[in-house]
């Protein structure tokens, strides 16, 4: 009895101190995850594949450089388009039978040089520019709801790239800001109809579902305005350096022509743009409409959009 009377004894009083041990173990546990939760997270689209690290090295000199321009995000969407240009036309880097994201600053396709310029200048505006925020908003931009899934989450049609980001707040659609313009209806489906062009619809449930998102865009309407508008004081006016011109195909089975950002010198736009002629981004040397007039054969109408700042 005496003995397990100095044990409780001894016990009571050792209590205090590993009570106190243990509290500080807490302490200090609880301050390391409150550390690791406030470290930055990579936040990296786990789906990316970056083709050498000369692109890694490329993005974040533009990301430097776009910090260090500053300005609004429209002027930092001009500003990286026009630091781009000399960047080779090619097909998507993400046209293989993997199908998710690429980066790849060799070569662009014109829906992928006007995402890869909206995610470096929206990366830009981060307090602190990194690559993996790039990363993001490329897929944010560039895949359905923002979210990797490989080949058939990708955008084949400006329509479908614009419906998507429009709704997720990433686009404003500027076309009925003017009058006597119109709408074409379209049954855009020259990817299922052209499978050769695609390695990825190889594969017959990956073509099934390639056809599934393309009867969302039979008879289609497109909203456009008219070619001769281009011209118009009033349109100068209310346009903004990286504004979005689309210029709309003759083409029955899909929509863009080309695409690029307006860029304002003198109150008057030009574009900068994938030149078919030189096959890469170019600062175009002639105002828009007088390229319209060099194209006009080539397109019937076209679309104005604005990006918004996230």
């Amino acid at each position: 009895m005496m003995n397990m009377k100095s044990n409780i004894a001894k016990a009571s009083t050792l209590l205090p101190k590993y009570r106190r041990h243990f509290n500080r173990r807490l302490i200090s546990f609880l301050m390391i995850l409150g550390i690791l939760a406030a470290l930055p997270s990579s936040g990296l689209c786990a789906n990316v594949r970056i083709h050498c690290a000369e692109d890694s090295a490329k993005v974040n000199a533009l990301l430097k450089a776009a910090a260090a321009h500053g300005g609004a995000f429209g002027e930092r969407c001009a500003f990286v388009a026009r630091e781009m240009a000399g960047t080779k036309s090619g097909p998507a880097a993400d046209n293989d039978t993997v199908g998710t994201l690429m980066v790849d600053m060799h070569s662009v396709d014109r829906l992928g040089f006007i995402n890869t310029v909206m995610a470096i200048a929206q990366a830009s505006t981060r307090k602190i520019p990194r690559f993996e925020e790039f990363v993001n908003y490329l897929e944010r931009y560039s895949r359905r709801k923002g979210v990797d899934e490989g080949f058939t989450s990708q955008f084949f049609y400006g329509s479908d790239w614009i419906v998507d980001n429009v709704y997720r707040g990433n686009l404003k659609e500027m076309t009925e800001y003017l009058t006597g313009g119109g709408f074409k209806t379209k049954t855009l489906d020259y990817v299922s109809h052209h499978p050769e062009l695609y390695p990825a619809l190889k594969d017959s449930l990956t073509m099934e579902r390639i056809k599934m998102m393309e009867m969302g865009f039979r008879s289609h309407r497109l909203p456009h305005l008219k070619k001769q508008s281009i011209s118009n004081k009033e349109l100068h006016e209310l346009l903004e350096n990286g504004d979005i011109i689309m210029m709309l195909s003759n083409e029955i089975d899909r929509d863009i022509h080309d695409i690029g950002f307006v860029e304002m010198r003198d109150g008057v736009p030009y574009l900068i743009h994938i030149s078919d002629e030189k096959g890469e981004v170019v600062v175009d040397p002639y105002p828009a409409a007088r390229l319209f007039k060099l194209e006009n054969q080539r397109f019937y109408g076209y679309r104005w959009l604005r990006p918004y700042d996230q």
